[in-house]
Formats: C-alpha cells, sequence, structure tokens
C-alpha cells in the first residue's frame, strides 16, 4: 500500500525538469492552439525555453519591461490543470488565457469574444482539487480591465466546461444555459479553479468558433482567424495594466 500522502507534486514535477526558482515570470500568457502561442511568443523580447515536457513548452522574455512567460496552457481539461498548477506553483502570480469557445446564446456570434467571469464545472478533474459545490471565479480587477481593452463584440459571463465535445446534447447544454453559462469550453474550469486555490489572479478571454444555439459551425472561417490576432493584442494590452 502506498504510504505517502501524494506520489508527484507539481514542484517535484518541475526540479525533474530541472527548473530553477524565478525562471517563469510573474506574469503568463497561456493557449491551447499552437498558432497562438506563436503569436504570443512574438511579442516577447529575448524570449528563452524554460519548461519543455510532455509536449509543453514554455517561454519566458520581456514586454514593456516586465518579464512575462509565454506557452501551451492546454487544449483540455486534465493538461490545463497539471500547466495550471505547474505555473502557480513555479512563481506565477497573474495568469492570462487566450482560448476559444462555443456561444450558448444566439446573440453572441463567430469571432465575437467572451470574457470568462467564473465557470461552470463539467469536468472531471477539478472534483479531486475541490467540493462539487465550488464554484471558481476569474479575478475582478483583470476582468474589469480586459473588458475596457476589447469594447465591442464583447461579452461577460459564466463559461461551462465540459470534457466531452461530441456529447454536447439538447439536455445537458440546456442544463448548463440554465445554471448561467454563455459559452463552453475544455479547459476554463481547471484553470480558474486551480488559480484561485493558489491565490493567483487569472482571467480568460475566448473567441467564439461556433454556436451551439444556432448551429453555426466557423473553426475555419476567417472571422475566427482575424479575432485570434486581435485577442492577442488585447492580452499584451492587458499586460500595460498590470
Amino acid at each position: 500500500m502506498m504510504q505517502r500522502d501524494v506520489h508527484l507534486t507539481a514542484k517535484d514535477l518541475l526540479m525533474s525538469m530541472q527548473f530553477k526558482p524565478g525562471d517563469f515570470g510573474k506574469i503568463a500568457v497561456i493557449s491551447g492552439q499552437p498558432q497562438r502561442v506563436q503569436m504570443a511568443l512574438e511579442k516577447l523580447k529575448n524570449p528563452m525555453r524554460n519548461f519543455s515536457a510532455f509536449g509543453y513548452t514554455l517561454w519566458t522574455g520581456e514586454y514593456k519591461g516586465k518579464r512575462v512567460t509565454v506557452g501551451h496552457g492546454g487544449m483540455y481539461a486534465p493538461d490545463a490543470a497539471l500547466i495550471t498548477e505547474l505555473l502557480c506553483v513555479g512563481g506565477v502570480e497573474y495568469l492570462i488565457r487566450l482560448g476559444s469557445c462555443g456561444a450558448m446564446t444566439k446573440e453572441i456570434g463567430i469571432g465575437d469574444y467572451v470574457i470568462a467571469k467564473g465557470a461552470i464545472r463539467g469536468d472531471g478533474v477539478t472534483r479531486y482539487y475541490v467540493d462539487d459545490d465550488f464554484v471558481p471565479y476569474a479575478d475582478k480587477t483583470l476582468t474589469t480591465k480586459l473588458a475596457e481593452t476589447c469594447k465591442k463584440h464583447t461579452h461577460l459571463g459564466m463559461i461551462w466546461t465540459t470534457d466531452a465535445i461530441l456529447r454536447e446534447t439538447k439536455e445537458i447544454v440546456n442544463d448548463a444555459i440554465a445554471k448561467g453559462a454563455i459559452a463552453v469550453d475544455m479547459v476554463t474550469s481547471p484553470f480558474l479553479t486551480i488559480a484561485q486555490l493558489y491565490g493567483k489572479r487569472a482571467c480568460a478571454l475566448l473567441v467564439v468558433t461556433d454556436n451551439l444555439i444556432t448551429g453555426e459551425i466557423g473553426f475555419a472561417d476567417i472571422r475566427v482567424f482575424d479575432a485570434e490576432r486581435r485577442m492577442i493584442e488585447r492580452g499584451f494590452d492587458l499586460i500595460r495594466e498590470i
């Protein structure tokens, strides 16, 4: 029988990757999609790779005189939980996630932005961190500043996080809407939950790729690609305010 309290901690994992305290900046900008990571990375001056494992890479460089870490933040709940906890333990104080979502009201269009007020937890991983009635919220100050930078075509609300993108059935979706969700993704719940547990300040800006109410699919829509580029700019505008 196992005698230790836990097999592997975030600190253990970082140390095994030759991570040194201070390698990460106080601010992190993360995304699951490689093209968004690359666009964010291009914003940094003299970026250095200081974490690479399990297919996830993080770089730290300078932006407007501030040390900023940029990298892959996970595409799904389990890997988002892993990277978020590593960043929190690694000394990051501000976490900005630039992601994507599906809209859950017909008024939200493809290429619009959704800013997470908080998350409705439909994922499995956060149950290992918190009780079932725990509700994670984004940092209010960061969220307000983020909304000010985005302005047009931006919606603030709760994000429903699910593990099963191909099982977004009418019954499940309508239940999430009844609980207050205006959009769905696969990441926001663990991202905000773990940041909140560690006392870090986190926010999430998501570009809309599809709409569960109208049935519109826009994953390859030029409006999404254009919005992604602007989203990177808005994320780094926020860094100036931190």
